[in-house]
């Protein structure tokens, strides 16, 4: 897989589990628990961060606000963000997860989970 890439998934799962933490954090404090986990995912966050391009990263931000999804996979040649097939030379390329690729259609980053 492209280097980007792995950096931006990893970015992306990274958020996820804030987000997850952030929501069910509060139910955990509301019952007495005490949770630190949060504060080594915002670091491993900002360290992820600052490896990715700084343009890839802008882009990244952009499409984020829009869609909220980012980075989608490719499953059967349909992007997974806006359900459209990929064309015919695209879906067929070989070492497909090699270079930094996006949606014709959406702009969002793609990966593929098989090659």
């Amino acid at each position: 897989m492209h280097p980007q890439m792995e950096l931006l998934v990893t970015l992306h799962d990274l958020e996820l589990m804030i987000k997850e933490s952030t929501e069910g954090a509060a139910k955990e404090k509301a019952m007495g628990f005490k949770i630190d986990s949060l504060e080594h995912l915002t670091k491993a966050q900002g360290d992820v961060a600052k490896q990715v391009d700084k343009d890839i990263l802008s882009r990244y931000q952009k499409l984020k606000v829009r869609y909220g999804r980012p980075v989608v996979p490719v499953i059967n040649g349909v992007c997974c963000g806006c359900y459209i097939r990929m064309p015919t030379a695209q879906a067929t390329k070989v070492g497909k997860n090699q270079s930094l690729t996006t949606c014709g259609n959406c702009g969002r980053f793609l990966y593929w989970l098989s090659e």
